[in-house]
């Protein structure tokens, strides 16, 4: 989401200070659990400018998208997600939810073609040893 954007003024001082990669480094380093933080290369930590935040609470939500590879070469999305609510609402687990379905939604497309690959290669594992079996039986 560009800041531009963010009319709420905590939605914006979010974006501002968190999209800051000194400190985004510092809130990965220093608040995701010890064990998650060794597996990663935060030598490569980058922000990326898409936002999975739903258009109808684009007013109140704002998030941080940030792309980081494990030390053995996996990708990993950390995302933050800010919203100021100044109400307890029942609705929040709900809300995270289609965050949640919203960045596999992404991930589905841009793996489109490496999954559909690799369904072919596991087809054919299982056609070869169910062909083996059934040779066995």
């Amino acid at each position: 989401m560009d800041i531009r954007q963010i009319t709420n003024p905590h939605a914006n001082f979010f974006q501002k200070v968190f999209s800051r990669m000194d400190i985004a480094h510092d809130l990965v380093l220093h608040y995701l659990p010890e064990k998650l933080v060794k597996q990663l290369d935060l030598n490569i930590l980058e922000l990326d400018r898409e936002s999975f935040v739903d258009i109808l609470l684009s007013a109140t939500q704002s998030d941080l998208v940030f792309k980081v590879n494990t030390k053995d070469g996996k990708k990993l999305l950390i995302c933050i997600l800010n919203e100021h609510k100044s109400f307890l609402d029942r609705w929040v687990l709900f809300q995270l939810l289609g965050y949640i379905v919203r960045i596999s939604e992404r991930e589905l497309e841009i793996n489109a073609l490496e999954r559909k690959n690799n369904d072919r290669k596991i087809l054919k594992m299982i056609y070869q040893k169910m062909k083996a079996l059934k040779k066995n039986a």
